[in-house]
């Protein structure tokens, strides 16, 4: 029953980190790979029965994954943790507000019906719809999360609404991680078990993975 607990707690704190990485390659690049963001996008407009492999699938997570590695394994990242920790107070601070909760799940719900419409979960108008979400809700909680980058690439608009996406598919993370029984806690006391877990899930997916 534990292994299965850090499993899910290593898939959706893989999910967590593979969106930071995007969002930083975005705003310092100016760009990042639809491979890694598509499973984000996925398990954010997704149901969640209890399963992050159905929800993300493994494979599509294996950067997160190799990440939760390596910041469990003290080679920390100090931004990805500035990240992380920040999409946690975020997380957080959501769940004591129902009335933004509620119209999340109605922008959610839009989006859904773009992606299905359009035949493409990462269609822009899709990014754009959820960008827009995260801006009249995640972002009007204030303070705001500080997102550094290049200004070129941070005042692009498609950019700006692929990088508020990014964070709402976090948040959805850090969610679903404390649903499973992560936290600050589990950071201190199960890190070997998560780290542990996270090998054995890459392990078990194709090398090119």
């Amino acid at each position: 029953m534990k292994e299965s607990k850090y499993r899910q707690q290593a898939l959706t704190l893989a999910a967590l980190m593979q969106a930071v990485r995007c969002v930083k390659e975005v705003a310092f690049e100016g760009r990042t790979e639809a491979k890694l963001y598509r499973p984000l996008i996925e398990g954010l407009l997704g149901e969640y029965t209890g399963d992050a492999d159905n929800l993300y699938g493994s494979e599509g997570l294996a950067p997160g994954l190799r990440r939760v590695v390596e910041q469990l394994e003290d080679l920390r990242d100090a931004e990805t943790t500035r990240y992380a920790a920040n999409i946690f107070h975020l997380e957080q601070r959501l769940m004591k507000r129902p009335e933004v909760l509620s119209k999340i799940g109605e922008g959610l719900q839009q989006a859904r019906q773009k992606a299905d419409y359009f035949g493409d979960i990462t269609h822009i108008n899709v990014i754009q719809s959820l960008g827009e979400l995260y801006s009249q809700t995640i972002s009007e909680m204030g303070p705001r999360l500080l997102v550094q980058g290049e200004q070129e690439h941070l005042e692009n608009s498609d950019n700006a609404a692929l990088i508020r996406t990014l964070l709402l598919s976090a948040i959805r993370a850090a969610s679903l991680w404390r649903e499973n029984g992560g936290g600050r806690i589990a950071l201190i006391f199960s890190r070997k078990h998560i780290a542990r877990a996270s090998r054995e899930i890459l392990k078990s997916l194709p090398e090119q993975a």
